[in-house]
């Protein structure tokens, strides 16, 4: 709820003043005790809920027409939240033009924050470069746990329209847009980066790159599950409805492969204070907890592949780890030299062992289900050059990888390999996958496939013998340092009478949320995946305040 400067009701009967704060003794007893058993909690798990001091005092809290000139709240900016850091403050617009067939511009601006003055405007970029978005996008802006170079923006299209103003359920766009931070100072490298006269100061491409891709999802459209896909520092999952990828993403200084840049700020500039190390994650034991349990039940099931074998047992060794992947980067540097704006085109991405005179794609690896295509750029929009090797590298550059999964064919290798009822199986009309787990420290993940198949009922039930709709689930885990995958698990068959669809993929996401509840383990203040959406504004509402709970700072809208 939003803070109030009204006076409040102190115990049963009674009212304080209107003017000045509580004293010590003016709380009720209740309340002072369930306070102490909060705090008790606070002290045993380290953990600050947020929802323990549900009001702040009115020193605490900002109003934004205080600190943003009227002329931007106008010109319909649409204020996300705070950045991870708390040093910005993020909004987004979205325009277009007089015609109706005219299609939507989404910009994100970076906003210094300062309590005490008027906020700074210090970045402003185009989303979704070059895209042409016909309605109003769901957006959502990731920050991973721990690299605080960069920013994700997803927009999803809840629905798709084409140019006849007819719209299509079955297919739903997913735009990404990767963004680096603007940084507290400008490194070395942004010094060393020359501006036009008249230009805003250039940036380095760790701090000035923008990366964009698109796909197009189909029922039943995939879940976001951004404290999954986004639990690795600088990888993300996509999930495209026929393949899982693991996109990286990474710029590295010149002649040191590998390597983050460590700039050093400036003479004079203030240093950011040095963190302490980071204790060991317990969501790595819990991680391996939750994989072994997987694999014990599925032995005991008598399905999967993955398991250990007992101390002198006779069962047949594991199969090998089937591998159905496309491991592909990409080096890009500085934008082509000229005075005029090279055309923006598609990067595509490129196999590992090298990059043919003239970039094109292989034949074989031009299927979208496979590959996501992705175009990059610095902040003003110029496509940057693509590198032969990464010896060529004049500064900085940045590699973009992709490793994929190809749902459909995990789904045959897994019945025909590790199902008890492979003989029965006809054929699958539909699937749905739910990432289960994902361990950063082992760059394992563990998904869930939910299933709708046809096959033929087991020899003991009586009856024809017609192929009959049937639901299970397969669970598999991948392995991003190799590319393989193992089975974990393999669901019984399960007749679908007279559900729909939805019904089926509804009680399934149920079940997935069930499992993966049983092993969260919460994380720590400032370790997650941090998130801000515009989903008050598409349920017709405003946000109330933006909350920085890490630091006790509200603006009030």
């Amino acid at each position: 709820m939003a803070p109030s400067s009204k006076a409040e009701r102190g115990g049963p009967g009674g009212k304080r003043g209107a003017a000045g704060g509580t004293g010590a003794g003016a709380a009720p007893r209740g309340c002072r005790d369930h306070l102490v058993r909060q705090l008790d909690r606070v002290r045993l798990s380290g953990q600050l809920s947020p929802r323990l001091f549900r009001k702040l005092p009115p020193r605490a809290c900002v109003s934004l027409k205080s600190i943003v000139d009227d002329e931007f709240l106008w010109a319909g900016h649409i204020f996300l939240g705070f950045s991870k850091c708390g040093r910005y403050v993020l909004s987004y617009t979205r325009s277009s033009g007089d015609d109706d067939f005219s299609f939507y511009l989404y910009h994100l601006y970076w906003w210094e924050f300062n309590v005490h003055s008027k906020m700074r405007l210090v970045r402003q970029v185009r989303l979704f470069q070059d895209e042409e978005i016909y309605s109003d996008l769901y957006l959502i802006v990731c920050e991973w746990p721990g690299d605080s170079d960069k920013v994700i923006v997803f927009g999803f299209n809840t629905l798709q329209v084409n140019m006849m103003l007819m719209s299509d359920e079955n297919h739903r766009d997913v735009y990404v847009s990767t963004v680096a931070m603007p940084p507290p100072w400008h490194c070395r490298a942004c010094r060393r980066a020359t501006a036009a006269p008249g230009e805003p100061p250039a940036a380095c491409l760790r701090h000035g790159f923008l990366l964009h891709t698109k796909f197009q999802v189909v029922y039943p459209f995939p879940t976001f599950q951004p404290a999954f896909q986004l639990r690795k520092d600088h990888v993300v999952l996509l999930n495209t409805s026929f393949s899982l990828v693991a996109c990286a993403i990474t710029v590295h200084p010149a002649g040191t492969p590998g390597l983050p840049d460590t700039p050093r700020p400036p003479p004079g500039a203030p240093h950011p204070p040095e963190l302490p190390p980071a204790p060991p994650s317990p969501a790595v034991a819990k991680a391996k907890e939750f994989v072994a349990d997987l694999f014990r039940r599925a032995q005991g099931a008598g399905g999967g592949s993955g398991g250990a074998h007992g101390e002198g047992g006779d069962d047949p060794p594991p199969s090998p780890p089937r591998l159905r992947q496309l491991h592909q980067t990409a080096l890009l540097g500085s934008p082509p030299r000229g005075s005029g704006v090279p055309p923006k085109g598609v990067c595509p991405p490129l196999p590992v062992f090298g990059v043919p005179p003239d970039p094109c794609l292989p034949p074989d690896l031009e299927d979208d289900k496979i590959s996501l295509p992705f175009v990059v750029t610095d902040l003003s929009g110029r496509s940057l050059r693509l590198l032969q090797d990464r010896a060529t590298a004049q500064g900085q550059y940045l590699t973009v990888e992709q490793l994929t999964l190809d749902f459909e064919y995990v789904i045959n290798e897994v019945i025909r390999n590790d199902a008890a009822w492979s003989r029965q199986f006809c054929s699958f009309s539909d699937y749905d996958i739910v990432i289960l787990e994902v361990c950063p420290e082992t760059n394992q993940v563990v998904i869930n496939i939910g299933l709708l198949l046809l096959a033929f009922p087991s020899p003991d039930e009586e009856g024809q013998l017609r192929p009959r709709t049937y639901h299970t689930s397969l669970k598999v885990a991948w392995d991003l340092n190799s590319g393989t995958f193992t089975t974990v698990g393999v669901g019984d068959l399960t007749e679908v009478k007279g559900q729909t669809s939805g019904s089926v993929w509804s009680s399934y996401r149920k079940g997935c949320v069930d499992t993966v509840m049983r092993w969260l383990v919460p994380e720590g203040p400032g370790r997650g995946v941090h998130r801000m959406t515009n989903e008050a504004l598409h349920k017709g509402c405003s946000l109330k305040v933006l909350a920085d709970n890490e630091r006790y700072t509200w603006i009030v809208l």
